[in-house]
């Protein structure tokens, strides 16, 4: 991934975004119809939908595993975060979630491999669901196909993360009292954080507007 080259405003990159929504829609309004369908036949028409739950399951199965690797395009898993509330030097704590991150692909890596005998198994063994013969290869293949992606997002971004990290000091936008020290700001001169004494003056005029304004009142 060079300079001059973002892999994630490509046009490739976009498209499968595009795909991977575009699935969970499909899947989430099939399953949902399914449900609903099933529901109406039996106790209305006093009918049964055969095999519904193996229908439901296909598309079940790929609506969870499509809705994780959502969640890793979008950078936006459930965190147990303190990172923005107890370090506020850029530089620490992106070096602490650069770690998070390399943890992350390590954690990915070894569930995919498992995946990938998950999935060869599958294969192998030709099975088919009771009622509908569906093989059972298409609703387990999400797995494999889910973590493959989800390593895909994590490596792409910690790759970009880590050059910017080495191109400017840090990686993520700064937040609320986020700041950088004054010999990074010296070393990169073009990055855009305050630095701790800009940060601290920028809270004392805040608070002595607010006074300001208190005793106008």
């Amino acid at each position: 991934m060079s300079k001059s080259f973002d892999l994630t405003q490509s046009l490739a990159w976009k498209g499968l975004s595009e795909v991977i929504r575009w699935l969970m829609i499909a899947c989430s309004v099939i399953s949902t119809g399914c449900m609903v369908y099933s529901v109406v036949l039996r106790y209305v028409f006093k009918g049964n939908f055969y095999g519904s739950d193996e229908v439901i399951m296909l598309f079940a199965f790929w609506l969870y595993f499509m809705g994780a690797v959502y969640g890793s395009f979008e950078n936006s898993h459930i965190k147990a975060d303190l990172l923005n509330v107890y370090i506020k030097n850029m530089r620490k704590k992106d070096a602490v979630a650069l770690l998070g991150q390399l943890l992350t692909i390590v954690v990915n890596t070894i569930v995919l491999v498992w995946a990938i005998r998950y999935f060869g198994a599958e294969i192998a063994k030709g099975g088919l669901s009771t009622a509908l013969k569906i093989p059972l290869v298409i609703p387990k293949s999400a797995v494999f196909f889910g973590f493959l992606l989800m390593e895909f997002y994590h490596v792409v971004y910690f790759i970009k993360n880590t050059l910017t990290f080495v191109r400017k000091g840090y990686f993520s936008e700064p937040q609320d009292g986020d700041y950088v020290t004054d010999a990074l700001k010296a070393k990169f001169p073009e990055c855009s954080a305050p630095t701790k004494a800009e940060v601290m003056a920028a809270k004392a005029a805040e608070a002595a507007e607010i006074a300001e304004e208190e005793a106008g009142e």
